[in-house]
């Protein structure tokens, strides 16, 4: 029988585990370098902190922090297992309204032509 690392375990309301591959039961890890259909979101104290610490563990950094328009400072990164992490933490209350505004708004800065 295959050795198996876990390499985390996570207790919010329920447990969320991982681990590494698991082919005689049919858990493959997410292939390295392609998407992935998983990402992970982990809402912090501190998400600047977070992610600097991420490379120094393994992890490549995907998107640095930064300010996103539904009030949340956020970025991401894959861990030495190609996992996809998302951390984040909170910097304003947005109205539904206000929120849906700014990404009407992003989206319009970011088309052709604009």
């Amino acid at each position: 029988m295959a050795i198996h690392e876990l390499f985390a375990y996570i207790h919010v309301s329920t447990t969320l585990m991982l681990s590494d591959e698991f082919p005689e039961y049919g858990t493959a890890a997410p292939a390295q370098g392609k998407p992935v259909s998983v990402t992970l979101h982990l809402h912090v104290d501190d998400c600047d902190a977070v992610i600097a610490r991420a490379p120094q563990a393994g992890a490549t950094l995907e998107m640095a922090a930064q300010d996103q328009f539904y009030g949340e400072r956020s970025g991401s990164f894959r861990d030495s297992f190609d996992h996809r992490w998302s951390v984040g933490h909170s910097i304003e209350t947005l109205t539904p309204e206000e929120m849906q505004r700014r990404y009407t708004a992003l989206l319009e800065s970011e088309s052709p032509g604009a």
